[in-house]
C-alpha cells in the first residue's frame, strides 16, 4: 500500500494585526486561487500553539521551511518586520517568493510579483505603530 501524497503547500506571510480581518480573508481567496492543488499555510491558525507562543519568529520559519513556497503582502505599503524576516528566510533558501500586490480594489486586477532579492523592511516598534494605525482605519 502507497503512502497518501502531501499536498503541496505554500506560506502566506501577512502583517498578525490582519489575522481576522476581512483583508486577510480576500488574501486567502485569491492565493488559493493562483494556487490550484496547494494547501495554504496560515500563521494564523497557530495562534493558540504553545511552540508559537514560545517562538513566534522561528515557530513561522519552521512553517515556512515545510512549504514550497511564500506568498507575502504589506501593510499600508510597508513590509512589517516579522513577514520581511519570513520573506528573507524564505529567501535564503532558495524558494520561490511572491508579493501579492493588492493596490486596486478589484482582486481582477491583483497581480503577484516574484522577488529574487532580500527585502527591505520596517523595525519591530514602526511594525507595532503601523499595526496601531490599520487598526484605527
Amino acid at each position: 500500500m502507497s503512502k497518501p501524497r502531501k499536498r503541496k503547500a505554500v506560506y502566506y506571510a501577512h502583517a498578525m494585526c490582519m489575522y481576522g480581518h476581512p483583508a486577510e480573508s480576500f488574501e486567502l481567496q485569491f492565493i488559493r486561487a493562483s494556487f490550484p492543488g496547494h494547501r495554504v499555510i496560515n500563521p494564523a491558525t497557530y495562534g493558540q500553539d504553545p511552540n508559537k507562543r514560545r517562538d513566534v519568529l522561528g515557530f513561522c520559519f519552521r512553517l515556512v521551511e515545510s512549504s514550497e513556497g511564500v506568498v507575502f503582502s504589506r501593510l499600508l505599503g510597508k513590509i512589517t518586520a516579522g513577514v520581511g524576516a519570513e520573506v528573507n528566510h524564505a529567501l535564503s533558501l532558495s524558494m520561490p517568493v511572491f508579493e501579492l500586490k493588492t493596490w486596486r480594489l478589484s482582486m481582477e486586477e491583483w497581480t503577484l510579483k516574484r522577488i529574487e532579492r532580500p527585502v527591505r523592511f520596517i523595525a519591530r516598534d514602526a511594525t507595532i505603530a503601523l499595526y496601531r494605525e490599520y487598526e484605527s482605519q
